[in-house]
């Protein structure tokens, strides 16, 4: 549920009022689901980098360019594409003229101009992860959507930018409670284990040590649960919280690689099952 979640950031926030509320009404009926599209081969961490342009024809914009690790894309109804429609001019941060632009579609299908490709993954299986190549794709105007989801008074055309800054926030935060998840389920299938598992004699869960390791488990994943949770609703009170996102995001990720080892340890040899 959150790995969709992320992409449904932008894709109610059209123009048009009546447009924008028949959007909201299929997307809580599970009938309006996104992709999203930033990264592209040279620009994933420094989204400034953006190459993909945007290209004014009449009364569409004209989409080119190359986008990676786009999930969930050719299964969505749309896809969030952050394109550039000019240079930045002098004394204009390197984001300028960054904007978000709603690619409608039809589930399992890509739009005229557009082909993909599935990226091989390690894991995150049940979500395919697609290569993008875009070449004149068509967006109307009023699917253009800097502006509606910037701060107030900034200009528009940093809003792009600084929406996509605010759904990577929340984007942070899922990734930090699907690690707690992962971590927890690990805790709580060892704990069974232990309790099942008999050596000399006894339940391997009554051994000191093994004891010891699970506690420290279990206070680790409390630990990034109650911060995920603070950050949540940090996020739900209209703060930005960027570095508390970034930092529960690195806590909770970390912790979840060293509890599910340590879950693998414990269930000896039937941990490489």
């Amino acid at each position: 549920g959150s790995i969709l979640a992320r992409g449904q950031g932008l894709g109610t926030q059209t123009i048009d009022d009546a447009r924008r509320l028949e959007l909201l009404r299929r997307s809580a009926q599970g009938k309006w689901i996104g992709a999203i599209a930033l990264s592209e081969p040279t620009a994933g961490s420094d989204l400034a980098a953006v190459q993909t342009r945007a290209i004014r024809e009449g009364d569409h914009w004209l989409l080119s360019g190359t986008k990676r690790w786009a999930g969930f894309a050719l299964a969505a109804n749309f896809i969030e594409v952050l394109a550039r429609t000019r240079e930045p001019q002098q004394g204009e941060p390197r984001s300028a003229g960054l904007e978000i632009f709603l690619v409608v579609k039809q589930p399992g299908t890509f739009p005229d101009g557009m082909t993909g490709r599935v990226i091989d993954k390690i894991g995150y299986h049940g979500l395919l992860t697609w290569h993008l190549e875009l070449d004149g794709v068509r967006v109307p105007e009023g699917d253009r959507l800097t502006g509606l989801y910037g701060d107030e008074g900034a200009d528009a055309d940093l809003g792009g930018f600084a929406a996509v800054q605010r759904g990577l926030n929340i984007a942070r935060v899922h990734t930090a409670a699907r690690a707690v998840g992962v971590a927890r389920a690990a805790l709580e299938d060892t704990w069974a284990y232990l309790q099942e598992r008999e050596q000399f004699g006894h339940p391997i869960g009554e051994f000191q040590a093994l004891r010891f390791a699970l506690a420290d488990m279990a206070a680790e994943v409390a630990q990034a649960r109650a911060f995920w949770q603070q950050v949540a609703h940090l996020l739900d009170q209209g703060e930005a919280a960027e570095s508390e996102s970034a930092q529960v995001k690195l806590l909770a990720t970390e912790m979840a690689v060293r509890v599910t080892n340590q879950a693998m340890q414990l269930h000896g040899g039937n941990g490489y099952t």
